[in-house]
């Protein structure tokens, strides 16, 4: 089996979920087996895997997973696997890293610096035009900017960047043979004609769950160095991707608004998050600065640690 079809084979036998796999993986073991090995090895290792895997259900999940493969294949969807060497990096540095990614677009700029713009799926006109406005100027700045293709804020993110000739990445809670929202199909392919990508951890046939749209908001954060959150109720979707991005050790801003607006409902979760003196509070250009100063120091800070991980790596080799 290559990569992708091991992988895949793996996430549809029951009782290995997504962190199980993640655990098998980082045991480095599991590239270097026979394909008659497997079996023999998850029923082996010291996890918590529910019930006993047999040669049937191996088998059944493989051949799902070549299907899989076949029909990303006719869509035009790529697929990369946490086995591979060349996988984002930002997505295995996470705890809960995702074990494939789907993709469409342009790879190379998931590793780039990113910041993602989120925020309501129903904002206010004044919303759309922020999102819209520090898109472009990010863009224009050299930073890839992050969202999730959603209805409001995400697109007028997505549009910003892209009418700056800038990139984009949509992170997808669904497979990438649909659209969601489905009225924003333009959009998902100008993002991929114009050198950005979109992605999802799920294969195609997978529709979009309450538990989906949560999951993917965790690598909105890890493909991201800062998070900006526009317009959000209190118990807004965004808020899930904020407490990703503290859980990452991210730098978190969100836009304040002026007293004309501190009554509306999807600016609740502003003045809730603004409260919290970890988040930035982003006004004007010059505040907008400051948080990109922060942004660059951790992006600094980040590579530097990267690189001396793979020194320290390529020096285990050699003593050995």
């Amino acid at each position: 089996m290559n990569n992708a079809e091991l992988i895949i084979t793996l996430t549809l036998i029951k009782g290995l979920g997504r962190k199980t796999i993640n655990k098998i993986i980082r045991q480095g073991e599991l590239n270097h087996l026979k394909s008659s090995e497997i079996i023999d090895y998850l029923n082996n290792i010291n996890l918590k895997i529910k019930g006993i895997i047999t040669k049937d259900e191996l088998r059944y999940a493989n051949e799902i997973a070549k299907r899989t493969i076949q029909i990303c294949n006719n869509e035009g969807i790529k697929i990369t696997t946490l086995l591979d060497e060349d996988f984002p990096q930002k997505l295995k540095n996470i705890d809960d890293s995702p074990v494939a990614i789907y993709y469409k677009g342009n790879y190379d700029c998931l590793n780039d610096k990113g910041i993602a713009i989120i925020g309501s799926r129903n904002p206010s006109l004044h919303g759309v035009n922020v999102s819209y406005k520090i898109s472009s100027i990010l863009s224009q700045k050299n930073y890839i900017i992050v969202s999730g293709l959603a209805n409001g804020c995400d697109t007028f993110a997505h549009i910003g960047a892209l009418d700056t000739y800038g990139k984009t990445i949509a992170v997808m809670p669904c497979g990438l043979d649909m659209v969601y929202p489905s009225n924003n199909r333009n959009l998902f392919n100008r993002i991929i004609n114009n050198n950005g990508c979109v992605i999802s951890e799920y294969p195609p046939g997978q529709t979009v769950s309450k538990y989906r749209l949560v999951d993917r908001d965790r690598l909105q954060s890890a493909l991201s160095e800062g998070i900006i959150v526009i317009e959000s109720t209190v118990n807004g979707g965004s808020l899930h991707t904020v407490n990703y991005g503290f859980d990452q050790n991210k730098i978190v801003a969100c836009y304040k608004h002026n007293q004309d607006y501190l009554n509306l409902k999807t600016v609740k979760g502003n003045i809730k998050l603004l409260q919290n003196e970890e988040v930035i509070p982003i006004y004007d250009t010059k505040s907008l600065d400051e948080f990109l100063k922060k942004v660059e120091n951790f992006y600094k800070y980040k590579n530097l640690q990267i690189y001396k991980e793979k020194t320290e790596q390529i020096q285990f080799k050699f003593s050995n």
